[in-house]
């Protein structure tokens, strides 16, 4: 959802030197990316307490960077721009951050959607937001060992899922993903990170089926992201990996739960979001409390659906 915000900011800033400043594990998402010029990331103990962040955002100084736009609404990311000294620390307000800035942008009075947030710090005209969509960069390397693993695996062109989240409110149902796999009769790759690998044998011996293989935990993001490229189609619950298939431009059919679709629903041209709309949703929360109808939401989309939807959206990818 940020690379709208790059995009906007290449186009406007022309000359300036453009650097995203992330955590870690989500460094891979720019690397080698024509929009930006390089990239700071810091791992979890960096950015632990106020003394770590304080010691990171200090180690900003040498940059002697003259804007810091935080795209992250959080305490912690305000405070390290504070103590980079950066002349000007742009954001939003909230979270008792306010005197750690420099500009405070009030909010949009409409609803957008958070890539147009993100814009918005730049540009706040809501009216002329130009949001183009910017992928992902893999190198025609990472393209060619992603064919050859899948080769090695005996795939070819299968279907990417992602069934879990790291909210059990954004995470399909077990029982649910059970069902969808045992009505498709497509191979299915089913990816996560190493908290999901149990889940997914789970899925794998619970399911009795030859055609589902689990990659969950067996490799790097920038590995999983070329991987993804790869397959012919992708079912997602509302995670990081279902706006990186979108964004990939994999058909991408994204089922959503506690999240509001309008503001964090995956950015792809080939992108389609099934949401019920039940009467609690969308609760934001990360844990459903629903004790009626526990994960209502995601329970109330037939089994069925995600694959047929997914099914039309590879044959027409212009459909809706």
């Amino acid at each position: 959802m940020s690379f709208p915000f790059f995009q906007t900011c290449k186009k406007e800033k022309t000359g300036a030197t453009i650097l995203a400043i992330c955590k870690s594990w989500v460094a891979p998402l720019f690397e080698n990316h024509p929009l930006i010029d390089g990239i700071v990331s810091f791992n979890e103990n960096e950015l632990k307490g106020i003394r770590s962040t304080g010691n990171a955002g200090r180690s900003l100084r040498a940059l002697e960077l003259d804007k810091f736009y935080l795209l992250s609404d959080s305490y912690r990311a305000a405070y390290l721009a504070k103590k980079s000294e950066t002349v000007h620390r742009i954001g939003y307000h909230g979270q008792g951050r306010s005197g750690l800035l420099t500009q405070i942008v009030s909010r949009p009075k409409k609803k957008m959607h958070r890539s147009q947030q993100y814009v918005y710090l730049l540009n706040q005209s809501q009216d002329n937001m130009d949001i183009k969509i910017s992928g992902v960069q893999l190198s025609k390397e990472e393209k060619k060992w992603a064919r050859n693993e899948l080769a090695q695996l005996g795939l070819s062109q299968p279907i990417a899922f992602f069934p879990f989240s790291i909210a059990s409110s954004r995470s399909i149902p077990q029982l649910k993903v059970l069902e969808m796999l045992g009505i498709t009769n497509e191979t299915i790759l089913i990816f996560g990170g190493k908290e999901d690998k149990a889940k997914g044998n789970i899925l794998i011996k619970a399911s009795k089926k030859k055609n589902i293989y689990n990659v969950a935990g067996h490799y790097d993001l920038r590995d999983s992201m070329a991987l993804i490229s790869q397959c012919k189609g992708a079912v997602a619950t509302d995670s990081g990996l279902g706006h990186i298939s979108a964004n990939l431009g994999v058909p991408t059919v994204s089922l959503f739960g506690a999240g509001d679709s309008e503001i964090t629903g995956p950015i792809g041209m080939k992108t389609i979001i099934i949401n019920k709309n039940v009467h609690c949703s969308p609760c934001i929360n990360n844990k459903c409390y629903n004790d009626n109808d526990p994960l209502l939401c995601l329970n109330e989309i037939r089994s069925e659906y995600p694959w047929d939807v997914l099914t039309d959206l590879m044959k027409n990818p212009n459909s809706e």
